[in-house]
């Protein structure tokens, strides 16, 4: 047998206003992408298959993708499994949300581009976020799909493995099987929906044990990707049978669990508090112990974001009284700022503009201060698997009690991988300004406290305040149901 591995992960914000271009990704070729995703490496040496290498190429999150920059790599990977022979099965990590200018949907374009190379009787495999926006399209294209079962991420290799698994079944048994996809009538926040908390969790332990029971392949709930208005901005619910002669049935669960899962939709709630952003800062003034770590909402990089807004970092710098606090805005991205940076040394003075002004939230505010320390930032976890690439500068500068983390590529401190490359320590700070909304594992550990500011930009939080910019969705959607256009 052979299976050939590729990959494409960008989950895309249609609200940034900047456009994701070709020079944006990371690409890993050859053992290096191999590496990446060992859950299904090992599965395939483990059944005696050769594992073939395509491409992966990736970024976190960001803007709409330049149309000419997604053929780029999609006509690079269908190349090269077009040069293939005797191929057992297509392993794909793909994220769920890409959005690619003038084309719409990636993974449908992608498919489609990769059907039309190797027809329809070569199984294909793909390992997804849970955060997807899925055209009911991919069902026709796709034989195996599958979402993380954790949000905030944990379990990527875990899902690698069981996509993988299935392919390697589906290619011995030859069978071609196709997914059981139900869409929900409804739009959450992805930040309101984690699996550590009800009702996700109990979906999931009943997906688990549907696997475990070996009544299907896979099964996966999507909660959506609320930042992106496009046609299929839809939680959904995907179950992969074993067998064809399943699929009726497997229909029919899918269809329950939505349903399930749409009468429970009141329950999906934020985890930390979500609050004015005047209100954040006075309650994490105020609380009594340290540190507090405020999410930036609005600016979630995370969610794709531009990580740019100076927005709350202007309200922390205008208070007068921060009641002793030591604070730390983590981060603020803007590359004009960080090169002029860059070049001092640690300890010397400097008064700079810091803002981009791409929007009206990311206009520059003056900071005057010190340097204090220099250091590089991370590629988003759940991209990183076993390699901790770098992929920017970091900078952190001291204004009064406030530190300020300035990169030169979009980012948020997520856990303390970064804190070590950084060159920064979190526990020196009694507050912490991170660009997200719900918090990941290390810093859901560290805070003594959680506060989610609902602050403005490109991931704000509360739908329906605007729900105008939904323009490609009907308004029967819950939670618009009986408001005005």
């Amino acid at each position: 047998m052979k299976f050939l591995v590729a990959g494409f992960y960008h989950e895309s914000n249609t609200f940034n206003p900047i456009l994701t271009k070709k020079e944006d990704f990371i690409v890993v070729q050859g053992k290096e992408l191999l590496d990446c995703f060992p859950g299904a490496v090992n599965t395939f040496l483990e059944a005696g298959a050769e594992v073939v290498p395509c491409t992966f190429a990736g970024w976190m999150s960001s803007g709409v993708i330049e149309e000419d920059a997604y053929r780029y790599y999609v006509d690079m990977i269908v190349e090269q499994i077009k040069a293939e022979e005797n191929i057992s099965g297509i392993w794909l990590q793909l994220h769920g949300a890409i959005y690619v200018e003038n084309i719409g949907c990636g993974e449908l374009f992608m498919l489609r581009k990769i059907r039309q190379a190797v027809g329809y009787d070569i199984p294909i495999a793909i390992g997804m976020d849970p955060h997807g926006n899925l055209s009911p399209d991919i069902a026709d294209y796709a034989n195996i799909v599958r979402a993380y079962h954790t949000a905030p991420h944990v379990d990527q290799q875990d899902t690698y493995r069981v996509t993988a698994e299935a392919l390697v079944d589906f290619a011995e048994r030859k069978v071609r099987i196709k997914p059981a996809f139900v869409r929900l009538p409804m739009l959450l926040c992805g930040d309101t929906a984690l699996t550590r908390d009800e009702p996700l969790r109990s979906v999931i332990a009943h997906f688990k044990q549907m696997e475990a029971d070996k009544e299907v392949a896979c099964a996966s709930f999507f909660i959506s990707m609320h930042s992106a208005n496009t046609e299929n901005t839809y939680p959904a619910v995907v179950i992969v049978p074993r067998n064809p002669e399943d699929y009726d049935r497997m229909m029919d669960i899918a269809r329950k669990t939505a349903e399930e899962v749409y009468d429970r939709r009141h329950e999906f709630r934020f985890e930390g508090e979500l609050v004015k952003p005047e209100v954040a800062i006075d309650m994490a003034c105020d609380c009594a112990e340290s540190p507090v770590v405020i999410s930036d909402s609005g600016d979630n990089t995370t969610a794709g974001a531009t990580g740019m807004n100076t927005f709350f970092l202007k309200l922390f710098l205008e208070r007068k009284d921060l009641h002793g606090k030591k604070v730390l805005i983590s981060t603020i991205y803007d590359k004009n700022a960080y090169n002029v940076l860059k070049d001092k040394e640690i300890g010397s003075e400097f008064e700079i503009m810091l803002g981009t002004g791409v929007d009206q939230w990311s206009q520059p505010v003056p900071i005057k201060g010190k340097i204090k320390a220099k250091g590089e930032t991370l590629i988003y976890a759940p991209m990183r698997n076993s390699r901790n690439t770098t992929a920017g500068g970091l900078i952190t500068v001291e204004v009064g009690d406030i530190d300020i983390t300035i990169c030169e590529v979009a980012d948020s401190f997520t856990d303390v991988d970064q804190c070590e490359v950084g060159n920064f320590c979190a526990e020196d700070y009694d507050i912490i300004v991170v660009k997200q909304a719900y918090q990941f594992p290390d810093l859901v550990k560290l805070a003594k406290k959680q506060i989610i500011a609902l602050t403005p930009g490109a991931t704000y939080q509360d739908l329906i305040a605007i729900k105008n910019l939904y323009t490609k969705l009907p308004w029967t959607l819950w939670p618009f149901q009986g408001t005005d256009k």
